[in-house]
């Protein structure tokens, strides 16, 4: 049953995930300027665009329109953060890297309402081939470098194509904002973003405290690591939906996860092997990262806590789905400071993965205990 997914699904969310690696190598690659700054703000921009994305599970279907629910209070808690953004890129970076912030911040909201839509629509095929479509897309944009070498003007040309296009789609999405008698409050808007932190943090920080190397490497590590986020969500999907219908985790659902953990520790185990067996291909290791025993333990951190995602998603999105928002966000912001503490005194990259990785198990342990204790 957990694995009734069309293969034609599958292997289109695989391909456009290999794009989204094969993106950076390839910038890497030709040498392009501001990567560093371009994963700094994907990092940045993807924490906005999580909340429309995470919105999706409290928006409800009504006369085909697809209701997304937010209070007033809420939108204002948006905007102060996002201001806050600001000032940090302000004093931090140049005028154009605010200005690349706030189109990315755009093209973000806009690639996450299209996903939004055929979620709600359960259209996994279309959702499938929309981002193979931009994996492909945006690839393509990289033959620019004969005529700039810089990513980030690139990337822009690219990201005002998008949004000009979803403009012109808008109408046929059918989104419609209101408030409404379950809206997504305050506490719901911090639980999103400080979560989605917990997440990117490492990123954020890294383009400061790391060097430019050691950056692109522990970014290009984490991508590969993020295998088993696709492989996860892919495999979990039908599960999820039952625990977002019922609104509860049943045994059932509880079985097959265990389930899905053990498969995807043994694939950590297989990719191991694999990794290994790549250690003597030298186009790798000048390309993409060098595999030494350092930055396999990074690239096993990693995915372990991202599997311990996987687990611990069940437990937050039942707890914010019955409006446990608050002590959701309590646990994400103890797990947020943790690793803050971490980045800043540590500039070891599998000190900074084990923090991960404990970050993670603190989600599991605590949002565990606690839906069994409210739910």
């Amino acid at each position: 049953m957990i694995f009734d997914n069309n293969y034609k699904t599958i292997f289109n969310y695989f391909i456009s995930f290999l794009g989204s690696i094969l993106f950076l190598l390839v910038a890497n690659y030709l040498n392009l300027q501001n990567i560093e700054k371009y994963i700094l703000i994907l990092s940045l921009s993807t924490i906005f665009g999580s909340v429309i994305y995470s919105s999706a599970i409290k928006s409800k279907i009504q006369n085909e329109n697809i209701c997304i629910n937010f209070t007033s209070n809420a939108i204002t808690v948006l905007i102060i953060i996002f201001i806050i953004v600001l000032v940090y890129l302000f004093i931090k970076e140049n005028y154009f890297i605010v200005f690349f912030f706030l189109i990315t911040i755009l093209y973000e909201i806009c690639f996450n309402l299209f996903s939004t839509y055929f979620i709600k629509h359960n259209k996994s095929f279309n959702h499938s081939k929309f981002l193979l479509i931009v994996s492909i897309t945006k690839n393509l944009f990289l033959f620019l470098f004969l005529i700039n070498n810089d990513l980030l003007k690139i990337i822009l040309i690219y990201y005002f194509l998008f949004i000009l296009f979803f403009i012109f789609q808008f109408k046929k999405l059918k989104f419609f904002f209101k408030s409404s008698s379950r809206p997504f409050k305050i506490i719901d808007l911090l639980y999103i973003f400080i979560g989605s932190l917990v997440f990117q943090i490492d990123k954020i920080l890294g383009e400061s405290l790391l060097l430019k190397e050691n950056y692109i490497t522990y970014y290009l590590i984490f991508k590969f690591a993020s295998t088993f986020q696709i492989i996860g969500s892919l495999i979990t999907q039908p599960l999820r939906n039952n625990m977002i219908s019922l609104e509860k985790i049943t045994k059932k659902i509880i079985k097959n996860l265990n389930k899905i953990i053990l498969i995807l520790i043994l694939l950590l185990t297989c990719s191991n092997a694999f990794f290994i067996l790549l250690s003597n291909v030298d186009i790798f290791s000048l390309h993409v990262f060098h595999i030494n025993l350092e930055n396999l333990i990074i690239f096993n951190l990693l995915s372990l806590s991202i599997i311990a995602h996987v687990y611990n998603g069940f437990y937050l999105d039942a707890l914010f789905i019955n409006d446990y928002g608050k002590i959701n966000f309590g646990i994400s912001l103890l797990v947020l400071i943790f690793e803050i503490s971490i980045l800043f005194f540590y500039k070891s990259l599998i000190v900074w993965s084990l923090g991960m990785l404990i970050g993670q198990l603190i989600l599991l342990i605590f949002s565990k205990f606690i839906y069994l204790k409210k739910c």
